[in-house]
């Protein structure tokens, strides 16, 4: 829709401060999702086939005419063709990593495609790469999900989750296509397995269809507040700033440090947008509905691509981790690490040092090729490690007791100590960002290099004093832990 995308040209140039019609035309989508999952909501669940149409219809409007990514449409149509073969007619206990092979290397063809036109343009945009990664969760995991309830296959190291999820047989082409081509979660997300989009497809009631709107609506005005602040202050704080020299003339390293973790938050709220958006057009179809618990209540899943409280006020990297993009968080821990440290075969147990190595490179892989994506992964992953040393020598120091009978002073201590834990993972996580963002290598080494490598160093400082120098063997001593076991429970039993 040419006239479409030249409004919103108009509209962003006025009132938007110039924010590129890509995102514009993005966050067009998702509200308009809000007006199809109200009619997509009143189909009667009894016809299946009437929801599937229309979720696939309104997919194909919405990233067709309306975001114009015609090329993304053909792609994974031909992808999901391809992979529906694959997983019906391959046998094999090895049909599901077949399909993750398939998907990932498409989407590699994809990404590469996409960085090589922005290399020559100059400008980076957001094509159809997005919903393609969205896609290859959903077809991956459905792979691992039928190969789970394949009834001549005996899973006895199967988590509860996928045992939750596990599909007795293939789905039909139509529910397939549906479910894939779902038009709520199509371009942002989230992703979701098989079996919870079933369950929204069979709802029919009328309490829980009540407090759809109510739910949906909540998360609409979250990601319109986050709207207001990139809006607001896109232009002013960025990542691309810091990549220069004269940004530095005049500041210290605690006013760039505070510069960059202002960044760090302007440059999530973008994110923050389009996904709290997306979760609410999802949650108005009806996605999420989880059945009734033992009182006959309504009971919904937690159907969302960030915790927002998590990321912004987490006191440890790993819960900030963790808060960010649940469902690739999900897909990585139950399709990728699991499925790593198990063989296939006979349900061996593998190195979890392997499975963790090879769980990030997925990642990397899955987000594409930019240095800058490695530069952060890299970091993050080291600095989680860092951290989680630090969390288990330190932890004893802060813990209350847990009968809460604790000193001002000893509470004085463990409210510091989640204060500090807060500052150094905000720091942390809006260090490493920053090469994801500038993408390139040479400005994200001169990023990092004029703010003195202070993360990558701090890291290298805690492995050293730990794993070289014994500092934890002291600090067991101070606080009378035994020497031979830093992480076990000894004496009282302290509350985290």
């Amino acid at each position: 829709m040419q006239l479409l995308n030249s409004a919103l040209a108009r509209l962003s140039e006025d009132y938007l401060g110039g924010i590129s019609v890509d995102r514009v035309v993005t966050v067009v989508g998702v509200l308009l999702s809000y007006v199809l999952a109200h009619a997509f909501q009143r189909i009667p669940a009894r016809m299946a086939a009437a929801k599937h149409i229309f979720s696939i219809v309104s997919t194909i409007f919405l990233f067709g005419p309306v975001q114009e990514q015609y090329t993304g449409l053909i792609h994974m149509a031909v992808g999901s063709a391809a992979i529906y073969g694959l997983i019906r007619w391959i046998k094999s206990a090895y049909m599901p990593y077949i399909v993750f092979l398939a998907a990932m290397l498409h989407m590699s063809y994809s990404h590469i495609q996409r960085q090589i036109h922005e290399r020559s343009t100059g400008a980076v945009v957001m094509d159809y790469t997005g919903a393609q990664m969205v896609f290859v969760i959903k077809v991956t995991s459905l792979a691992f999900c039928v190969y789970d309830g394949r009834p001549n296959v005996v899973h006895p190291h199967m988590s509860a989750y996928q045992r939750k999820n596990a599909i007795s047989r293939v789905p039909g082409v139509l529910e397939y296509l549906g479910y894939v081509f779902f038009f709520a979660g199509f371009s942002v997300g989230p992703a979701f397995e098989l079996a919870t989009y079933r369950k929204m497809i069979a709802l029919d009631d009328t309490r829980a269809r009540r407090q759809l709107p109510r739910r949906a609506y909540r998360k609409l005005l979250e990601g319109a507040f986050w709207m207001v602040i990139y809006v607001a202050y896109s232009n002013v704080y960025t990542y691309q700033a810091m990549t220069k020299p004269q940004f530095y003339a005049h500041r210290s390293l605690l006013s760039s440090a505070l510069y960059m973790c202002t960044t760090g938050l302007v440059v999530r709220s973008a994110y923050y947008t389009a996904w709290k958006m997306g979760e609410g057009a999802c949650i108005l179809a009806g996605l999420g509905f989880d059945g009734y618990d033992a009182h006959g209540a309504v009971q919904w899943m937690d159907i969302a691509n960030v915790h927002v409280r998590g990321v912004e006020l987490g006191s440890s990297l790993r819960q900030l981790i963790d808060s960010w993009n649940v469902g690739t968080n999900t897909w990585l821990r139950h399709h990728v690490y699991l499925r790593i440290s198990r063989t296939p075969a006979d349900g061996a147990r593998a190195s979890s040092t392997r499975a963790t190595v090879l769980t990030f490179l997925v990642s990397a892989w899955w987000h594409g090729f930019y240095p800058g994506y490695y530069l952060t992964f890299v970091l993050i992953a080291l600095a989680a490690n860092a951290a989680r040393i630090l969390r288990r020598n330190l932890h004893a120091i802060a813990a209350l007791p847990a009968d809460n009978h604790a000193s001002a002073l000893r509470r004085c201590v463990k409210c510091a100590y989640d204060v500090a834990g807060w500052i150094l993972s905000k720091y942390t996580l809006d260090f490493a960002a920053a090469p994801f963002m500038v993408l390139s290598l040479q400005p994200s080494m001169q990023l990092w290099r004029d703010n003195y490598f202070v993360v990558p160093l701090a890291v290298l400082g805690i492995f050293i004093a730990f794993n070289v120098l014994g500092a934890g063997r002291f600090i067991r001593s101070l606080v009378g832990q035994p020497q031979s076991a830093p992480g076990k429970k000894t004496g009282k039993r302290l509350k985290k």
